[in-house]
């Protein structure tokens, strides 16, 4: 019950020196983005058989354990359940289906249970995607990727820097999130505040006594990380540059991943085409 860390991972970043780890954080980003909007638009099993594949080789090369992952899930396994009811009951095709049960505007047919498992097997695969990019990539790498990769916006005024820090840090900030919302139940069922008894108003009720201070916390810590950047100067004065510790250098493996990346796009555009 207690336990939130332990299931909603998304955010952290785990140092294991795998081969995704070293990678260019620049080619990292560049490889998700692209695997991300491919599978935005698979809509054809065989074709969703190659990602397990591609993503199979990928948790490989992560040296990631697979239940940690597969934790991650867990939270969201009861929202994919329910999407993919209403999905299946509020299904309208363009052409009419072959219904297995109807009943005035809610239906059951085999073309809205295959387009809804299409469905929940693309978001599967977009959270994985995403996932394994925070997985293996630390924050500091995560923001000099993408400040690199957006720096030519800066000649048409944007302020790349402050926007792409801003998006680090509230991707960030999940797992802390997380860590504190736990520290909280702790620390009200300590109190004598059981969380998993009552009916679901109860239930209810009960979570919103956290909200206060999770208020609270949530603006000591910002107030802290506010004092924390100031001090770094960041966004003291304007004009300013600011250098990196370290510069970031494609490597062979980098390219190589990107090569790979693109052949495994085309290959799947094409068997989505061939299988539509």
């Amino acid at each position: 019950m207690f336990e939130l860390s332990r299931y909603v991972t998304f955010g952290q970043y785990v140092n294991n020196d795998s081969i995704l780890a070293r990678m260019d954080p620049r080619a990292k980003l560049v490889c998700a983005i692209l695997l991300i909007v491919l599978v935005s638009f698979l809509n054809t099993f065989p074709v969703f058989f190659l990602c397990l594949i591609f993503c199979t080789i990928l948790h490989l090369a992560s040296r990631i354990s697979i239940g940690y992952i597969l934790r991650s899930l867990k939270p969201f396994f009861l929202f994919l359940i329910i999407a993919f009811i209403f999905e299946v009951l509020f299904y309208a095709p363009a052409r009419a289906p072959h219904w297995i049960w109807h009943w005035w505007f809610l239906g059951l047919s085999w073309a809205g249970i295959t387009a809804s498992l299409l469905t929940m097997i693309r978001v599967i695969f977009l959270y994985y995607l995403a996932t394994m990019l925070t997985f293996t990539t630390s924050l500091v790498d995560l923001t000099d990727g993408l400040e690199s990769l957006v720096s030519p916006l800066q000649k048409l005024g944007i302020p790349v820097n402050a926007l792409v820090m801003v998006l680090v840090i509230a991707l960030k900030f999940v797992p802390i999130f997380v860590n504190e919302v736990e520290r909280l139940m702790k620390a009200q069922a300590a109190r004598g505040l059981h969380f998993d008894q009552g009916n679901l108003l109860q239930r209810i009720s009960k979570m919103a006594l956290l909200l206060i201070p999770l208020f609270v916390s949530g603006f000591q810590k910002v107030k802290v990380l506010n004092v924390a950047m100031e001090a770094r100067c960041y966004g003291s004065h304007r004009g300013w540059h600011r250098t990196k510790l370290r510069a970031l250098h494609y490597k062979r493996f980098d390219l190589f991943a990107l090569a790979l990346t693109i052949v495994v796009c085309i290959l799947l555009i094409t068997v989505n085409i061939l299988t539509a």
